[in-house]
């Protein structure tokens, strides 16, 4: 429908599969995108390995041809994926073997954790919202796979979802607006497997690193127990508000980063305070911003809080600074290993920035 030009390579059987130098022309050097189809994933591995194929599909993949599929075409690119290989009727004309066998041999047969490509670092479980036609759910069973091999990363794709993947980093799509992609990981303490969705409405693709820990509760120990926290007295700016009531020259602010120490003084605080953090994507509230650090283009530091250190919430809260050209660097003391230097973290609140967001 869109008008691509499409070729096939078909080396299914022997006669089927064309010269090494065809076979490289047409993997390596000729297309843009590589599409691979579902059916049993573990015989088209065997058979990519068989006739050096996969080496080939790994040259294209690293000269940046996207590698693309559903099913087992999706999970072949992983370094594992639960797969219904091992079904009597995943075969190739499956028709004959769907009338041979009795109901009750269809239905006897079980999943299995096999080895693929190795592009993404993870188990992929395609058909993660299914059931099989052995009656268990797909889900379920790769949770059982988890707990017997807790080292493994787990990756679900929900049948109307995809997820993408560019270099290290990676985001869920919705095909319907419902499914997604589920990240699952076990618990050392309970002996539990725990799951999350991925979002559907990131933009741009966060690090492989932080989606494969959202499942994972709250760390750090100031977040174990917020409660005994809610009376405590965060006010450090009272003078502020002291010099505002007593001091005329303090509303004629001077935007001078390099003003002397006694107009600095008279300084007021500028903020600019929105309902939800969609409002750092709506025009009027940015350009108020922008007019209020002085120039065209200011420099950003971005603080996150709790769940806003995440790489999504960097990306959804900055999107319009960053598409202006603003400078932005980002300020992360969610955990004790990533909290900078006193001279550093001054550098960067004090010295540096036009805005703090």
């Amino acid at each position: 429908e869109l008008g691509c030009e499409i070729r096939r390579l078909d080396v299914s059987e022997e006669d089927t599969v064309p010269s090494a130098e065809e076979m490289r022309e047409m993997v390596v050097e000729w297309p843009e995108v590589i599409l691979c189809s579902g059916g049993n994933t573990l015989h088209a591995l065997l058979r990519w390995k068989e006739v050096g194929l996969d080496l080939l599909m790994k040259e294209s993949g690293l000269n940046g041809t996207v590698l693309c599929g559903a099913s087992a075409g999706a999970g072949c690119w992983f370094s594992s994926l639960h797969t219904d290989s091992l079904r009597p009727d995943n075969t190739k004309n499956r028709e004959h073997v769907l009338n041979e066998l009795t109901e009750k041999e269809l239905q006897d047969w079980d999943y299995a954790k096999i080895s693929a490509l190795g592009f993404i670092d993870a188990m992929c479980v395609p058909h993660f919202d299914a059931t099989g036609t052995n009656g268990a759910k797909r889900a379920e069973d790769a949770e059982q796979i988890l707990l017997e091999d807790p080292s493994t990363s787990v990756i679900g794709v929900d049948e109307n979802a995809a997820l993408v993947v560019v270099g290290g980093d990676a985001m869920a799509v919705s095909g319907d607006g419902k499914a997604t992609c589920h990240v699952m990981m076990p618990l050392e303490e309970t002996g539990e497997v725990i799951s999350a969705p991925i979002p559907t409405h990131w933009e741009e693709p966060i690090p492989m690193e932080e989606i494969l820990e959202l499942p994972a509760p709250a760390s750090a120990p100031h977040l174990e127990s917020l409660e005994k926290y809610v009376d405590t007295d965060f006010v450090i700016a009272d003078d502020f508000a002291q010099e505002l009531a007593s001091s005329e020259a303090a509303t004629s602010c001077c935007d001078e980063r390099d003003a002397d120490s006694s107009t600095a003084s008279a300084v007021v605080p500028k903020i600019v305070a929105s309902g939800n953090e969609r409002g750092m994507q709506l025009k009027p509230i940015v350009d108020k911003i922008v007019e209020l650090s002085g120039v065209d283009l200011p420099k950003v530091l971005y603080i996150g809080t709790a769940s806003f250190d995440r790489t999504d919430k960097f990306l959804m809260n900055t999107k319009m600074f960053r598409e202006m050209g603003c400078e932005i660097r980002r300020l992360d003391v969610s955990e004790q290993d990533t909290v900078p230097s006193a001279e550093d973290m001054r550098e960067m609140v004090v010295e540096w920035p036009h805005v703090i967001l």
